[in-house]
């Protein structure tokens, strides 16, 4: 009786064994193998453009470049808000400029100038 037993159940091990080489093996076929090369690049690449995308997104919103004409004009008369308007200091003291270059623009101080922006938002940038 035991012997009927171990007979069985090295037929079944050599079933599973067998099952298990051959799906290993289909695994590593050379097409398989690019698949899947293939695939983890393309999910890297997408990774890499969301990133940028991200980033590109936050230089925009720092610099100000999407802002609206609609954010630099305070009322229907059309003036400039902020401390270039009316009451503030007069156009030549850097009140006026391009979007998002002037004083205190996207949340900097407004003592800083448009390199030193620009040396905070970019990662490793020294002065020269």
């Amino acid at each position: 009786m035991s012997r009927i037993f171990y007979l069985a159940f090295g037929a079944a091990a050599g079933v599973v064994v067998v099952r298990q080489a051959a799906k290993a093996a289909a695994a590593l076929t050379p097409t398989s193998l690019a698949g899947s090369l293939v695939q983890s690049v393309q999910e890297f690449l997408a990774d890499v453009r969301e990133a940028a995308a991200q980033r590109e997104e936050e230089i925009r919103v720092a610099l100000g470049l999407d802002r609206d004409a609609d954010d630099d004009l305070s009322g229907p008369a059309g003036q400039p808000a902020g401390p270039a308007g009316p009451a503030g200091p007069a156009a030549g003291a850097g009140g006026a400029g391009p979007a998002g270059s002037g004083p205190g623009a996207a949340g900097y101080p407004a003592d800083l100038d448009d390199a030193e922006r620009t040396m905070r938002l970019v990662p490793g940038a020294r002065r020269p």
